[in-house]
């Protein structure tokens, strides 16, 4: 059963951050900065990085008729080759209000290479870096009890670790089932003016994404 948690309605001062992009969206890019894992927005055709920095991602689903619930965007792509890293989902899932993000009777589901685990308890999955790495992870809302989910706009938070590196400050997806992309891109830009200044865990644990280590799920 997911923990449920408080509505949120204040912000914190915005976090100096460049725009999310109008149109479609941007992969994950994992680099380091000094001692730190650090993300930022990633263009995977062109190999552009497209936003140093970014923590607010974006991801719509229902791309695929036929899987209408599962999305396997965004990729992920790094310059950390030789690497190993892990990728952590933190516990809980936001549903947005309209003013803030309240606790969803929905579910997230990530699966990666033969493993998965989903927001109730958090989880994660590890990987190598290898030249021209564009990881796609299958993520899947579901609702309560086997049913489908409803459509919203649902919040979830999530770390890079490696060894002998930092791990990355919380980064978030913002995904969209059946809503407009107006509601979307609002839901966005209350993320992006919430994301707290580096070293806070202040959004992660008013959201109630709790950064609990969990069992997987087969």
């Amino acid at each position: 059963m997911l923990r449920s948690f408080v509505v949120v309605t204040l912000t914190a001062a915005a976090l100096s951050m460049p725009a999310l992009a109008e149109e479609g969206h941007e992969d994950i890019w994992v680099t380091s900065s000094g001692s730190q894992l650090v993300t930022g927005g990633w263009d995977h055709t062109t190999g552009e990085i497209t936003s140093p920095f970014l923590r607010v991602f974006k991801a719509d689903m229902g791309e695929d008729p036929n899987f209408p619930f599962s999305i396997d965007e965004p990729g992920i792509g790094s310059d950390l080759v030789g690497s190993s890293l892990t990728f952590r989902m933190l516990q809980g899932l936001g549903s947005w209000n309209g003013n803030g993000f309240s606790s969803a009777s929905e579910g997230l589901l990530v699966g990666y290479g033969g493993s998965s685990f989903d927001s109730a308890l958090g989880g994660s999955f590890g990987f190598s870096v290898t030249q021209g790495l564009d990881l796609h992870a299958e993520f899947t809302l579901f609702g309560a009890n086997g049913t489908d989910p409803s459509n919203g706009i649902y919040l979830s938070s999530f770390v890079f670790e490696s060894a002998g590196l930092q791990s990355s400050e919380v980064f978030y997806i913002v995904w969209n089932l059946g809503m407009s992309e107006n509601d979307h891109d609002a839901a966005i830009e209350w993320v992006t003016a919430s994301v707290p200044a580096p070293g806070a865990m202040a959004l992660a644990a008013a959201f109630g994404l709790a950064g609990r280590r969990s069992r997987r799920r087969s």
